[in-house]
């Protein structure tokens, strides 16, 4: 006869002992590699949501059915043995890809905000970029800026490595700090009324950042942010030129 409360039993320990890893898992994840909003912009949430919802199902699920009091010790721990590395390995790909997927870099380029992932730099263009940026970094995304080369030849080759799908976002060698393109940022940065006036349903949004920063409208600018999923908008901080707020708004 079945014991069904030995099974829920069992169950319910599986789960649990599956939700403290998940937790583990959730602080390197969002508070290290993908912190707000970098989670909603690169995709990261709804990535481990998945991967997180099928370790919590699926390996619970699998204990309910496969526990009984009347197998051996030994049976029991073979089992839950095969059912811990199936599961552990599910999550480790899983938190692998997220770390591939992970922002590392918010480039200023031209007249934008691009987000980078680990993912679209190759490890072998690391070695032409200038210190700090032969590593990528551990602990989230930093802000940086771009220098478009002024020799001739290297213009050209960036040309061409554009057009086979490599342009200056994923090449280290032409990465600066952000302090040395403050410059082009006050000229580029727009001012929040343009924003308001050509999307007319950001306001809302924009109001409450505002409120949420503690400023009024003249003492932020605004520029395009660019993932590879979406647009957004960063509000810029007048006195830094940092951006200090992102918006869900596509800007064009």
């Amino acid at each position: 006869m079945i014991n069904w409360r030995e099974k829920f039993v069992a169950f319910l320990f599986h789960f649990l002992t599956t939700l403290v890893i998940a937790a583990a898992a959730a602080a390197l994840v969002f508070l290290v590699w993908y912190p707000d909003p970098f989670d909603a912009m690169a995709g990261g949430f709804k990535f481990f949501l998945l991967i997180i919802s099928c370790d919590l199902v699926l390996g619970p699920l699998l204990s309910f059915v496969i526990y009984n009091s009347k197998k051996t010790r030994r049976a029991l721990i073979l089992d839950y043995t095969i059912v811990g590395i199936v599961q552990f390995a599910a999550l480790a790909y899983g938190i692998h890809a997220l770390q591939g997927s992970r922002p590392v870099y918010v480039a200023f380029i031209a007249d934008r905000l691009e987000v980078i992932s680990a993912g679209e730099i190759d490890k072998a263009d690391l070695k032409d970029g200038k210190p700090p940026f032969r590593t990528l970094p551990t602990w989230g995304p930093e802000l940086i800026g771009t220098q478009r080369p002024t020799d001739t030849k290297e213009a050209n080759d960036l040309l061409f490595s554009s057009l086979e799908g490599k342009d200056i976002n994923v090449l280290p060698r032409y990465y600066v700090p952000y302090e040395a393109v403050v410059d082009e940022v006050k000229r580029k940065a727009k001012p929040i009324d343009a924003l308001e006036r050509k999307h007319r349903e950001s306001k809302p949004l924009v109001a409450e950042a505002l409120a949420d920063l503690g400023v009024s409208p003249a003492d932020v600018r605004w520029l395009p942010v660019q993932t590879r999923r979406s647009f957004w908008t960063a509000l810029i901080d007048v006195r830094t030129w940092r951006p200090v707020y992102y918006l869900p708004i596509d800007p064009f």
